[in-house]
């Protein structure tokens, strides 16, 4: 789910594509819909369950090194600026 969506997407992705994908492929269907461009930010993060998941990471290692389990819920947001905290 794209965080400020209220609408959950079954997204297909393969193990070999990239976080960076996997976030792309999710934001695709709210980003500019449902969820305003945001012009600010430096691209996308994703977390599963309470962590931040390297974008650069294969799907494969995700699953690996976090146990995200078939259909379940990832959360992608917009990246934060270099320098700026929660």
């Amino acid at each position: 789910v794209f965080k400020g969506d209220f609408v959950p997407h079954l997204v297909a992705v393969d193990t070999d594509d990239s976080m960076q994908k996997v976030a792309e492929q999710i934001a695709v269907h709210s980003v500019g819909r449902r969820v305003p461009h945001k012009p600010s930010a430096s691209g996308y993060q994703i977390q599963i369950g309470e962590s931040l998941v390297p974008l650069q990471w294969l799907l494969s290692k995700a699953i690996g090194e976090t146990g995200l389990k078939p259909l379940q819920w990832v959360t992608v947001d917009w990246a934060r600026p270099a320098g700026e905290h929660l």
